[in-house]
């Protein structure tokens, strides 16, 4: 095989097993594909778990949300038996970092037992040290000179316009997130000199200030200690940590967990026999205690391909160093910049494992491969994970274990859940643009997000703002109205049958509906046969929603229950297909009840929690009922308390009472939290609008002050200020710069530029005066 930037033939999977007729979205082919397991019915499933050194944030949630509503849709629904194994990344040149980082930051925390002159003099050789290194290639020719000062640090900010420059923003993806850390740091400089004059010294005083520099005072504090950290349970005690987290997160989300979890601590010793198997392929090579994958050694090579999945990325050096990490730059170790490492030699200050070649630990790519392959064998169905790994990582993971058993299609299926963006950029921890779970969660109930995932493509990409959650919470909104009703509905109907009526009960209307759900079932089931496709199927389902409630228009004499609740029982079955329900009862309509006792009526304690509360509320309304009644009150005073008890009272204990135009009310059973939450969103939008307008009214206050203040300066002053004149040095006769700071001419295009503000200017200074 040629090392063409072109795909190799993907190898369709056959069986002589009946197939359910899935497809699937390969991202070998950049196509749907027929999904055959090898095995039958059984299904090996290897999903990339995280690399927890971090809270996890909505990106990690569109990821694994994603891969457990398919996996729900595989196994609940079309009826796969699936062993579905994932990784926890507990060993990786983040965590190193962010452990060492923590660790040392305690530690000057303990030592700082008061705001002193040397704790100002650290933290500001950390700022400038972040700042030169951060910025090194815009610093010398904005200001001339490397940043050593608070002057320089002042010069270089009204340079690039406090962060707004454009050019500066452009620089770098991280510039403007790198320059708020700097820019805090050295506004809590200032207060803590302010500080310090005024005698405010205690260790809190102290403790502030760190605590504010955090972002410059890590690195700084690691390039001078880091390899003094040698205790392992440092980078443990972090990796388990967030390990802790990201579980609690994926509960609250009603994510599914693997059926077998690995981590690679615990599996060094398969890694390395894995490595030494690839060496002894000849398609890795060591090379000073590290060991490399020799990517020309294999592509092209006994009919391995390297880079499969994405070949428009092969070469790409920047993501491919990216793959490698940090504290990976080895010098010329390594054969080719394409070569990638399957285990690294040690530094000072990094934790280590025994092996052939010296005491280190495992790349990142090599853990997958060995642990997938420990578990699942030497082929994989299906392997799933975000765009984002396809290259390197999926591609490097590939590469390792097909030169392993030297194979040509290591795995069959790989299934990439779509980016995550937020303001135009993907969601990434390295941009600190993320919102994390729990953040999410208090704006939003899991069941809400995983709506907005349910309404696109999976391995589309997907923007998550207020308007796309807005669609989302009306249509989770529409499902549980819909839940609501019906089951009041049913109940209702319960109470109140009194047998046959000799009448037939299924007529046009019914048997429309009827049919109207057997044509939802069947494009239900053809989308989620189609590559997990349940954008069409969460239509089909609002459209027999809204079938269904335009049915129940017709009240409660006029409907067929035993109809409606078909539809509810089927639309429940889809959404706990798709994990919108909680484990609970096939036979149960809407998002689940709470348990009961063995008898279905929850122990005598239980009853009592329950009726308690109502009974209080009843007898409260009927003293003041009689209040009213005994002192000839009038029936305006009776309906203000029906209504009191109808708006207030009952729904704070999750009871809504429905008034119906035949004079029964029907009585709905809601959840109080989520009645309290609709009344604050409520509440909230009001108090955004009203808060907007006045935003509004100030903001074209302030600007027409601004207009005012701008101008009433002559344009022959506006640029000697004493802020323009750390800028410039000379100007012409109207006041136009001409010499920069260090005495260089400035550009044409620059004075141009001065020019055309000067001119602005001046017509602005002619109007104040004609106004005078």
């Amino acid at each position: 095989m040629s090392s063409s930037s072109s795909s190799p033939p993907w190898e369709q999977p056959e069986s002589a097993h009946p197939q359910t007729g899935l497809t699937v979205y390969n991202t070998f082919t950049k196509s749907k594909v027929p999904f055959v397991p090898r095995k039958g019915n059984r299904v090996s499933w290897y999903g990339c778990g995280p690399t927890v050194y971090d809270a996890a944030h909505i990106g990690h949630a569109r990821n694994y949300m994603a891969s457990d509503i398919i996996r729900r849709i595989m196994e609940d629904y079309l009826g796969y038996d699936l062993n579905v194994v994932m990784n926890i990344t507990d060993i990786d040149d983040k965590i190193i970092l962010r452990a060492r980082h923590k660790h040392l930051l305690n530690e000057y925390r303990a030592q700082t037992t008061s705001l002193t002159e040397q704790t100002i003099e650290d933290t500001s050789k950390a700022l400038y040290e972040f700042a030169n290194t951060t910025f090194k290639d815009l610093i010398e020719p904005r200001i001339g000179r490397p940043i050593g000062s608070d002057d320089d640090w002042k010069a270089f900010a009204l340079a690039i316009d406090d962060g707004n420059d454009s050019e500066f923003a452009a620089s770098d993806l991280k510039a403007s997130m790198n320059y708020t850390a700097a820019r805090n740091a050295f506004q809590a400089l200032v207060v803590a000199r302010q500080k310090v004059a005024e005698g405010k010294t205690s260790q809190a005083e102290a403790g502030e200030l760190v605590d504010s520099c955090e972002d410059v005072m890590a690195p700084w504090l690691d390039r001078q200690h880091g390899a003094d950290v040698t205790d392992q349970h440092i980078f443990r005690d972090l990796a388990a940590y967030w390990e802790n987290d990201f579980f609690k997160d994926m509960d609250a989300l009603n994510v599914r967990r693997p059926h077998v979890l690995t981590r690679v601590s615990e599996f060094v010793p398969d890694i390395v026999r894995f490595v030494q198997r690839i060496i002894d392929n000849g398609y890795a090579y060591e090379a000073g205690g590290s060991v490399y994958f020799d990517v020309a050694a294999f592509d092209g090579k006994n009919g391995h391909f390297y880079a499969k999945l994405e070949p428009s990325s092969k070469g790409n050096i920047a993501l491919l160093a990216d793959g490698e990490g940090s504290l990976s730059k080895r010098g010329n170790e390594k054969r080719s910049e394409s070569d990638f490492a399957l285990w690294k030699r040690s530094k000072p200050g990094e934790p280590t494992w025994t092996s052939p070649w010296s005491a280190g630990r495992p790349g990142w790519h090599i853990e997958c491969s060995a642990m997938a392959s420990e578990i699942l064998g030497e082929q994989i169905d299906i392997h799933t994970g975000g765009i984002d790994l396809a290259f390197p990582h999926h591609t490097n993971e590939l590469a390792q274990s097909e030169a392993c058993f030297e194979c040509h299609q290591w795995v069959n299926y790989f299934l990439h859940a779509g980016h995550l963006n937020v303001k135009g950029q993907k969601m990434s921890k390295s941009l600190k643009n993320y919102i994390t779970i729990k953040e999410a969660l208090t704006k939003y109930t899991a069941r809400q997000i995983r709506t907005l995932f349910l309404l696109s493509q999976w391995n589309a990409p997907l923007y998550f703002d207020s308007k796309s959650m807005e669609e989302a919470i009306a249509v989770e909104r529409l499902l549980s109205n819909f839940f609501t009703n019906v089951t009041a509905l049913l109940r209702d109907s319960r109470l109140h049958q009194q047998g046959s009526s000799a009448q037939r009960r299924i007529l046009a209307p019914e048997l429309e509906l009827l049919e109207a759900l057997e044509d939802s079932k069947e494009l239900v089931h053809r989308a989620l046969l189609d590559s997990f496709d349940t954008l069409t199927a969460m239509r089909a389902i609002q459209e027999i929603v809204a079938r269904t409630n335009a049915y129940l228009q017709r009240g409660r004499s006029g409907i067929d229950s035993q109809t409606v609740e078909a539809v509810a029982l089927y639309v429940s079955r889809i959404m706990r297909a798709f994990g919108m329900v909680s484990e609970n009862p096939a036979q149960t309509i809407g998002w689940g009840a709470q348990a009961a006792g063995a008898d279905g009526q929850g122990t005598a304690a239980d009853r009592e929690s329950l009726i308690l509360p109502v009974a209080s509320v009843l007898s409260e309304f009927r003293d003041a009922v009689r209040e009213i009644a005994l002192s000839g009150g009038d029936k305006k005073a009776l309906l203000t308390l029906c209504d009191r008890i109808r708006d207030k009272n009952l729904p704070d204990l999750g009871i809504v009472i429905d008034d119906h135009g035949d004079g029964r009310a029907l009585v709905k059973i809601l959840d109080p939290e989520e009645i309290q939450r609709s009344r604050e969103r409520r509440d909230a939008e009001e108090a955004a609008r009203k808060l907007e307008k006045q935003k509004e009214a100030q903001a074209a206050e302030e600007k027409r002050q601004a207009r005012i203040a701008k101008s009433r300066q002559a344009p022959e002053d506006m640029f000697r200020t004493p802020e323009m004149c750390e800028l410039y040095s000379a100007w012409d006769d109207k006041g136009i710069p001409t010499v920069d700071k260090a005495g260089e001419p400035l550009t044409k295009s620059k004075i141009k530029k001065l020019a055309k503000e000067h001119e602005a200017q001046r017509k602005l200074y002619s109007k104040h005066l004609e106004s005078q």
